[in-house]
C-alpha cells in the first residue's frame, strides 16, 4: 500500500516546507499523532517524494522499550549521510564540552546538505534519550539557515515530561513547524479499510470499524483485516492485534513472544543465541531441527507481516505488536528471557546488555549499570548517564547508605550538567542527609559543591545554609574539600544580606582565606571556585582593580589546566572591570579575548552572556535598533538555555531601552512592580526609578518617604549598588529633595570618575560625572556640576557612548542657563537635539524642547508681545519674529525651539488666520501692533 490515505492535506503542507529548502530555506516539522495514527507511514510518503525530487535522505529511530546508545539516532542518520567524525561516540576530556560536539554535528550535516537539500527523518522522538532531544533543539536553532529539513516523529502523551519540555522548545524555534494526525473523516476510513480487507465489506461492518476504531489508521487497517473472518470484532487495538496474532503458527507466536523482549528490532542470529540458551521443552523438543525452526517461525512472521526485514534487521510491524507479545509473557518467563538475552548481546551496547541484566535480576545488573553510566558521562550524554544512575540506585541494597551516598552526588553532576538544577539539588539533599546520619563530612561537603554558580535561584539559599552545615564538620585533613566549601559559602551568600563572615565565626575576607587554603592544596577546581568566591566578596565598586587581577589569573589558570570554562569567566569578570572604569580600549580587546572562549566553548549558556555583552556595547554606543536586537537574541539564547536570569536581564534591558526611547514603558513599569513587589524591599528603588522616567511623579512623592529612611542600608559590597544610588540621583532631582541628594551626592562623590553598570551583560547607564553634575546643580554648587559634567562630557566622548554624550549636553545646557549663558546653552542644546534626532532618543528630544522652551521665556522681553487676538502667546511670539523678517531657524534659536516645532507653529497660525504665506502674517502682526485694522 503505497499511497497514504487521508493525510494528503498534511503532506501537501510538509511537501511545502521541503520545498522551500532547495532555496536554502531549512525548517524542522514537527509530527505529532497517537500510536497507530499513521507517523512513520507518513514519513516514508514524504521521503519518497523527497528522493523523487532529487534530495537525498536519512533515517534515525530511537529504541521504543528501553533508552538505547546515547544519540542513537543521530548516529545512525550521520552514518546514513557518511558525515565525518564528530565525536558524539567516543569519551570527552575535560576541554571538550558537548556542544561543541553538537556544533560539529551542525556542521557535518550542513557538509552533507548540498544539492538539493537534505531530509532527516527523526523517528520515535517519545522514546529518545534525553541527549539525542538536546542535540535536535541545537540543531533546530540552527536548522533555518541550512539546506535541510528535520522531520521529527513522536507520539502524544509527553505532556509533563522532559521530553515535552524539549520537543515544545523546538517547535519555538524559528523555522519550525507542527502538524498533527487526527484521527481520519469517515471516507477516508472507508477507503482504507476496503483498500485492507480480503474482500468486500458491507456498510454496516464499515459503519462499526469507523466507530471501533476512533479513526486511528492502524486500528483500521487491523479490523478491516479481521472483518473477513465472521467474528465479533475486537473493541481495543492491542486485543485486535492478539486476535491477528492467533493465526499464526504455535511456535511462531512462541518465538515471537521471545523475540520481544529485545524490543521492537533485533536480528535472526541474536534471537537463535537467546532462544539456545532457553531452558524450557521447546528446545529440548526441537533439538537439532532447532535452526530450521526459527527460520521457518521467522518465514511465517514475514509473510503475515508481522515482522518487516531491513537487512539483517528484522522489526515487528509497530511497537504495538511488540507490546501485546511481550505482555503474553508471565514475570518468571520475562525475567528468564531477559538473563538469556543479556547473554546473548553481551557484545553490543553497554546500556542494552544494563538493561537486560536489570530485568533478569542479575548479580552483575549493578556493575554494569554504572559501567553503562559512566561511559555516557564521558560521552557528555548526561541525560542517559543520569537514567543509568537512577536505575543502580533501585538495584542498591537499602543499607548500602555510603554507596547510595556517592551515586546520588554523581546522579546529582549529571542532572546538573544536563541543565535540571531542582532535580540535581533534590539528589544533593538526599545524599547530605545520608551524610548527616553517619557523621560523613566528605559528603555533606561535597552534596554542598555540586552545583555552582547558581545565584539568584530559590536553591541558592539553601546550598548556603548546607555550607554552613559542612563547615564545622571538615577537618584539617580535608584541605580541598574545606576550600570549596568556603568558596561555595561566599558565593551562594545573599548580595542583600550581611555577608558571609556573618555566618562563619565573624571572619571577614573568607573569600580570601578560601583561595589561599586551594592555592596552597594545589586542587584546580578548588582554585577557581575560591577565584569566584574571592570575585564575589570584592563585587562592590571599591575593589575594580582587584577584580582585573582575579580575572586575569583565572584565565591563567584556565590555559594552564585546559579548562576553557575558567578563562571564560576571567575574560567576562576583566569586561565588567573595564566597562566600570570606562576603559574602551581594553573593554574591546577583552571583549575579542571572550568571544574566542565561548567559541571554544560552544555552550548555551555562554553564547547568551556574549549576546548580552555585544547588547551592551550597541546600548552604550546608541545603536538601539541592535541593541534591541540582540536584547531580543539574548532572550530566545537564555530560554534555550534554561537560564533562569534570561528574563531579568531582558527586564533591565526594556527599562533602560524605555528610558532613552519613551516606548513600551508601561509593560516594563508592570514587570518591575511585580518583581520588586517580591524581591527585598529595597529593590521597590527601581519601581520609583522607573515611575520618575515615567512622569508618575505623584505616586514616586507617596512612596519616596519609606525608602528614603533605608536608603543607607543598601549594601555597598551589592553590585547594584552604584546603579542604585544612581538611579536615586534622578528621582532626588524630580523631587527636589535636596537633602537626601545631598547623602546621594556625598554616597557618589568617591567613585566620580566610574561608569553606572552592574555587570557587562547588563546596559551601560553612562558616568557617575553626569550624575554628580545633576545633584550639584541641585544642590546650588555650580563651580562642582561645571566640573563634574564638564569630565562626564569627556568621558563620554572619548568613549563613544552617544547616548550619554547627548545627556550630558543637555545638563551642560540647563547649567548654563542657571549662569545666564545663553550662548553656551544654545551650543549644548543644539549638539543633544542632534544627537537625540540621529539616535532616536525621544526622551530627550523632548527634554532638549523643554529646556528651550523655558529658555526662551528668559528672552522673551525681546520679543514685542502682540496684540490680542485669535493665536495663543506662543504663537504671538512667532508672529511677531516673523515679522521681523526671520527665519524659522533664526526664531529657533531665538526661542530655544527646535525648527520642526517653528514650522508647526507658522503652519498653525496660517491655518488659524486663513492666510497662505509668511508675509501676510507680517503684515498682520504689524496692522496689529500700529492698531491699524484687523487684517
Amino acid at each position: 500500500m503505497t499511497e497514504l490515505v487521508g493525510r494528503g492535506r498534511e503532506l501537501a503542507e510538509a511537501e511545502t516546507r521541503l520545498s522551500g529548502v532547495r532555496a536554502g530555506s531549512g525548517t524542522v516539522v514537527l509530527v505529532e499523532g497517537e500510536a497507530g495514527a499513521g507517523k512513520t507511514a507518513f514519513a516514508n510518503a514524504l521521503t519518497r517524494r523527497a528522493r523523487a525530487a532529487g534530495h537525498a535522505t536519512a533515517w534515525g529511530s530511537c529504541l521504543e522499550v528501553e533508552p538505547g546508545a546515547p544519540f542513537r539516532p543521530w548516529l545512525q542518520i550521520l552514518h546514513a549521510i557518511r558525515a565525518p567524525a564528530t565525536g558524539l561516540d567516543e569519551p570527552a576530556d575535560a576541554s571538550v564540552t558537548r556542544y561543541r560536539r553538537f556544533d560539529a554535528v551542525v556542521e557535518a550535516l550542513r557538509d552533507r546538505a548540498t544539492g538539493d537539500g537534505l531530509l532527516l527523518v527523526l523517528d520515535d522522538l517519545h522514546a529518545a534519550d534525553l541527549g539525542s532531544l538536546r542535540l535536535l533543539q541545537h540543531v533546530a536553532s540552527e536548522a533555518a539557515d541550512l539546506p535541510l529539513m528535520l522531520l521529527a516523529l513522536f507520539r502524544d502523551g509527553q505532556a509533563g515530561t522532559d521530553r515535552h519540555e524539549v520537543l515544545s522548545a523546538v517547535g519555538r524555534e524559528r523555522g519550525a513547524h507542527r502538524i498533527r494526525l487526527g484521527a481520519l473523516a469517515a471516507g477516508d476510513v472507508t477507503e482504507l479499510a476496503t483498500r485492507a480487507a480480503a474482500g468486500p465489506l458491507d456498510a454496516a461492518t464499515l459503519r462499526a470499524i469507523g466507530e471501533r476504531s476512533g479513526g486511528n489508521p492502524l486500528f483500521v487497517v487491523e479490523l478491516a483485516r479481521l472483518a473477513g473472518t465472521g467474528e465479533r470484532l475486537p473493541r481495543g487495538i492491542r486485543a485486535t492485534i492478539g486476535r491477528r496474532l492467533d493465526a499464526l503458527p504455535a511456535d511462531t507466536r512462541l518465538l515471537l513472544r521471545r523475540a520481544s523482549v529485545h524490543g521492537r528490532e533485533f536480528d535472526a542470529a541474536t534471537l537463535a543465541a537467546t532462544v539456545r540458551l532457553t531452558r524450557d521443552e521447546t528446545v529440548t523438543r526441537l533439538g537439532p531441527a532447532l535452526d530450521a525452526a526459527l527460520d521457518a517461525a521467522l518465514d511465517a512472521a514475514l509473510d503475515a507481516g508481522v515482522l518487516v526485514a531491513d537487512g539483517p534487521v528484522l522489526r515487528f510491524d509497530h511497537v504495538l505488536t511488540q507490546e501485546v507479545l511481550y505482555a503474553e509473557l508471565g514475570p518468571a518467563e520475562r525475567q528468564e528471557l531477559h538473563a538469556r538475552a543479556a547473554a546473548a548481546v553481551a557484545d553490543g551496547p553497554i546500556e542494552t546488555v544494563a538493561h537486560h541484566l536489570r530485568q533478569g535480576g542479575e548479580a552483575e545488573a549493578l556493575t554494569v549499570t554504572l559501567r553503562a553510566a559512566e561511559r555516557a558521562r564521558g560521552r557528555l550524554a548526561y541525560e542517559d548517564a543520569a537514567y543509568q544512575y537512577r536505575a543502580a540506585l533501585g538495584l542498591l541494597p537499602r543499607a548500602d547508605d555510603g554507596t547510595r551516598a556517592r551515586l546520588l552526588l554523581d546522579l546529582a553532576g549529571c542532572e546538573f550538567r544536563a541543565g535540571a538544577v531542582d532535580a540535581a539539588w533534590r539528589c544533593c539533599q538526599e545524599a547530605a542527609d545520608l551524610g548527616r546520619a553517619a557523621g560523613d563530612a566528605a559528603v555533606l561537603a561535597d552534596a554542598a559543591t555540586v552545583l555552582r554558580g547558581v545565584t539568584d535561584s530559590s536553591v541558592t539559599p539553601r546550598i548556603h545554609a548546607l555550607c554552613r552545615a559542612a563547615l564545622p564538620l571538615l577537618g584539617d585533613t580535608e584541605p580541598v574539600r574545606r576550600a570549596r566549601v568556603l568558596a561555595q559559602l561566599v558565593v551562594t551568600a545573599d548580595p542583600f544580606g550581611p555577608g558571609p563572615e556573618a555566618t562563619y565565626g565573624g571572619e571577614p575576607d573568607v573569600g580570601r582565606r578560601a583561595l589561599q587554603q586551594a592555592e596552597a592544596c594545589g586542587d584546580p577546581d578548588a582554585v577557581f571556585l575560591a577565584l569566584q568566591a574571592r570575585g564575589t566578596e570584592l563585587t562592590g565598586a571599591g575593589h575594580v582593580l582587584e577584580r582585573l587581577s582575579l580575572g586575569e589569573r583565572a584565565v591563567r589558570l584556565g590555559r594552564e589546566v585546559g579548562r576553557p570554562e575558567y578563562a571564560a569567566w576571567g575574560h567576562l569578570w576583566r569586561l565588567g572591570a573595564f566597562a566600570e572604569l570606562g576603559r574602551r580600549v581594553p573593554f574591546d580587546t577583552e571583549l575579542a579575548e571572550f568571544a574566542g572562549a565561548v567559541d571554544q566553548l560552544r555552550e548555551p549558556l555562554w553564547t547568551w552572556r556574549l549576546t548580552l555583552v555585544r547588547a551592551s556595547v550597541a546600548f552604550s554606543e546608541g545603536r538601539l535598533a541592535l541593541a534591541a536586537e540582540l536584547m531580543a537574541e539574548g532572550q530566545a539564547r537564555g530560554r534555550r538555555a534554561g537560564h533562569e536570569g534570561a528574563e531579568f536581564f531582558h527586564l533591565i534591558y526594556a527599562d533602560a531601552l524605555a528610558q532613552l526611547t519613551g516606548e513600551g514603558y508601561e509593560p516594563v513599569e508592570r514587570a518591575v512592580r511585580a518583581f520588586t513587589e517580591q524581591g527585598p524591599f529595597l529593590s521597590r528603588a527601581w519601581h520609583v526609578n522607573v515611575l520618575t522616567h515615567m512622569g508618575r511623579i505623584d505616586e514616586v512623592r507617596a512612596m519616596w518617604p519609606s525608602l528614603v529612611p533605608h536608603l543607607g542600608a543598601f549594601p555597598r559590597h551589592a553590585r547594584e549598588w552604584v546603579v542604585a544610588m544612581s538611579g536615586m540621583t534622578d528621582v532626588c532631582v524630580a523631587l527636589g529633595d535636596r537633602e537626601t541628594g545631598a547623602w546621594v551626592y556625598t554616597q557618589l562623590l568617591t567613585f566620580a570618575d566610574r561608569q553606572v553598570i552592574a555587570d557587562p551583560l547588563g546596559p551601560g547607564l553612562g558616568p557617575v560625572a553626569l550624575r554628580l553634575g545633576r545633584l550639584a546643580r541641585l544642590l546650588g554648587d555650580a563651580e562642582a556640576a561645571g566640573e563634574h559634567l564638564r569630565v562626564a562630557l569627556a568621558t563620554s566622548l572619548a568613549r563613544g557612548f552617544a547616548p550619554a554624550t547627548g545627556h550630558v549636553h543637555l545638563e551642560l545646557a540647563r547649567a548654563a542657563l542657571d549662569q545666564g549663558d545663553r550662548a553656551a546653552a544654545r551650543e549644548h542644546l543644539d549638539a543633544a537635539g542632534d544627537l537625540a534626532r540621529r539616535l532616536g532618543l525621544a526622551t530627550l528630544q523632548a527634554a532638549v524642547e523643554a529646556v528651550a522652551e523655558r529658555a526662551a521665556e528668559v528672552v522673551a522681553e525681546v520679543v514685542v508681545t502682540p496684540p490680542a487676538g485669535p493665536l495663543t502667546p506662543r504663537e504671538g511670539q512667532i508672529a511677531a519674529l516673523v515679522a521681523e523678517g526671520l527665519s524659522n531657524r533664526q526664531i529657533a534659536e531665538r526661542l530655544y525651539l527646535s525648527v520642526r516645532t517653528v514650522e508647526n507653529h507658522v503652519a498653525h497660525i496660517l491655518v488659524k488666520l486663513g492666510f497662505e504665506s509668511r508675509a501676510r502674517i507680517a503684515s498682520w502682526h504689524t496692522e496689529r501692533a500700529h492698531g491699524e485694522g484687523t487684517r
